[in-house]
């Protein structure tokens, strides 16, 4: 803990000296043994309904009849697509993609899930959610259609690596 406070305390003197520029405070950071996390890229705004990365005619085989498609309410990085008594999600989170797929392999998630091929960097399928976690480039995709037989693994992977695809 006394560590921890020199350390803070050495950044905060660092971050205060007159003399010290950008670049000299990321070189008092690093000497100071404290590594400083690194921003995500900039992430375009919209959720993936919005940008058109998918449309209802991408999800026509996973759901049947009229799709609606629609914001999930509270949550910018998500949306909805919806037929009948069926709903898919589709979240987009930038710079948890890669932290997102590990916590679901290893159970953090408190349900079993198991890796899948050929989605993003790596993906986890997890069947009692209905629910593929997916990564590329530490973005993560995040869709799940519970109780939707017809949104198989294959199916809401090949959305992610649709959305992958895209100038994201």
């Amino acid at each position: 803990m006394r560590r921890l406070t020199a350390v803070l305390l050495l950044v905060a003197l660092a971050g205060c000296s007159k003399s010290t520029t950008g670049d000299n405070a990321s070189a008092a950071t690093a000497s100071a043994g404290v590594s400083t996390p690194v921003a995500p890229a900039s992430a375009p705004s919209g959720n993936a309904c919005d940008r058109k990365l998918l449309t209802a005619a991408d999800l026509s085989e996973i759901l049947k009849g009229t799709i609606a498609v629609g914001p999930l309410q509270g949550d910018p990085q998500s949306c909805v697509f919806t037929a009948g008594d069926y709903q898919v999600t589709v979240s987009l989170r930038p710079g948890l993609g890669d932290t997102t797929v590990k916590t679901v392999l290893s159970g953090g998630e408190n349900v079993s899930a198991t890796l899948m091929s050929g989605v993003g960097d790596k993906a986890a399928w997890t069947p009692a959610l209905n629910e593929v976690n997916a990564t590329k480039n530490n973005l993560l995709c995040d869709i799940q259609s519970p109780g939707n037989a017809g949104a198989t693994q294959q199916a809401l992977g090949a959305l992610c690596n649709k959305i992958f695809a895209s100038s994201w």
